[in-house]
């Protein structure tokens, strides 16, 4: 076959084209200048993001005709086996099927000879975490004390799997998820290096959906450019192609479910039902849009833990919704996960738990509330001891008992309407006038 897919055709060949791992290259960079390079080196991280590649870029700086370079020439014999794979001196060994102790016993009888055309005989393991317990046991005194002419370059997605004893022989580098915004100027230069047309929107959306793997990015591009038969690709192709919801639908179940329009939600559930996208998926990427405004709305626009395109950002920043309602909102969408993952009735699940979201109290009013009862209480607070009661004049009859009776029917003090304050207020002219009362006017003396 001819045609070589993206990931391949366009795969970096020097430290400087490896794109977001800039904190790992700079530092294989400075150790190769230095000849500090170590004997056994992990790169550990997602998948996609660059583990191989950067091994194949340390294998030919070390073994360059030139080096050992930080800078390969890739035009040298070495150079050139190695990009395209049949150097002598450099194994690239996959760690799920060769995963025994035995094929971990050759490979250290073969240590011991000397390199056949390069400087250095180099190992990559992929996926080494796939070893044996009896494969990493066997591997261990190699690993600790190689001859001078031997390297190990381990490469991994799951490090946790891989034993202590190893990782403490090894020089571990941690490759980190591509952002949205550099793998989306990647995609941008490669759609205009093949002569295709994508809106930027589209572009986005590829990023978006690569989910910090930069490989998933360019096999998504390569589907959508194969299936397209003209060079300027359409962002409604591009959403087909990819089965993935625009973010407009988005918007538009978030506008639906804070404004408490049911017949709009089940709409729109209709019309992604038709469209044949997964429900479940669907789902999901309803709790991902919820979490991005929640982080925005709480940490700005600017955060880097959300992981949109700036329109995007923008998009959910003006929207003027209380943090509280999203957070509650997002609480009733995580605990009716199960309900939607497990259930046979996708749709009506779906469905039952979004309209859930409708009969839920915002609690926008609540913080509002609470400033006013704060208010009220210092108020309260601030007013002068006897300002809390009075005595309030009782109409004297022209006719009645004598006055003398009057006087001792004379009327208690009297509250005004009560007002809830955290703590009491003390009224010392309330506590004299009770005291000062006779006995008299009790009403057996009556």
């Amino acid at each position: 076959m001819s045609y070589q897919v993206l990931a391949l055709k366009y795969r970096p060949q020097t430290f400087d084209d490896v794109i977001g791992q800039d904190h790992v290259t700079t530092t294989l960079k400075n150790a190769v200048s230095s000849d500090r390079v170590a004997h056994a080196i992990l790169f550990t991280g997602p998948r996609g993001t660059g583990k191989t590649t950067i091994a194949r870029i340390l294998a030919k700086a070390m073994n360059c005709k030139n080096g050992p370079s930080a800078f390969p020439c890739n035009a040298c014999r070495i150079c050139k086996d190695i990009i395209e794979g049949h150097c002598t001196d450099v194994f690239e060994i996959d760690g799920a099927s060769n995963n025994s102790v035995d094929q971990v016993r050759d490979l250290r009888e073969n240590v011991t000879y000397m390199p056949s055309s390069a400087k250095y005989k180099i190992y990559i393991i992929d996926e080494v975490h796939m070893l044996s317990t009896a494969a990493f046991n066997a591997l261990l005194k190699t690993l600790e004390e190689p001859p001078g002419h031997v390297m190990f370059i381990f490469a991994t997605t799951e490090v946790h799997k891989i034993p202590s004893t190893i990782l403490s022989r090894c020089q571990r580098h941690d490759l980190i998820r591509i952002p949205v915004k550099l793998i989306a100027e990647h995609l941008k230069l490669l759609c205009t290096k093949e002569g295709f047309q994508i809106r930027e929107e589209s572009i986005d959306l590829i990023a978006r959906e690569a989910d910090g793997s930069i490989r998933d990015g360019l096999s998504l591009l390569d589907r959508i450019l194969s299936s397209s038969q003209t060079h300027e690709i359409d962002p409604q192709w591009v959403l087909n192609a990819l089965g993935v919801i625009d973010h407009q639908v988005m918007h538009d179940i978030g506008t639906a479910i804070i404004e408490k329009n049911g017949a709009g939600l089940i709409e729109i559930i209709e019309q992604v039902n038709d469209s044949g996208i997964d429900l479940k998926k669907f789902y999901a990427d309803i709790i991902l849009y919820f979490r991005n405004f929640n982080v925005i709305r709480l940490c700005g626009r600017q955060s880097p833990a959300v992981n949109l395109a700036e329109p995007e950002k923008e998009r959910l920043f003006q929207r003027a919704v209380p943090a509280a309602q999203i957070q509650a909102i997002l609480e009733i969408l995580l605990e009716e996960e199960n309900l939607v993952r497990y259930s046979s009735h996708t749709r009506i699940a779906v469905e039952m738990v979004l309209l859930k979201l409708l009969q839920m109290d915002s609690g926008a009013g609540i913080d509002h509330i609470i400033h006013q009862l704060d208010a009220l209480a210092k108020q309260v607070g601030s007013l002068e001891p006897d300002s809390g009661y009075s005595s309030a004049p009782v109409p004297q009859p022209e006719s009645g008992p004598p006055s003398s009776l009057r006087e001792k029917e004379k009327p208690l003090p009297v509250e005004k309407s009560p007002v809830i304050s955290r703590e009491p207020v003390p009224d010392q002219n309330y506590s004299q006038g009770a005291s000062s009362i006779s006995e008299k006017t009790t009403w057996q003396d009556f």
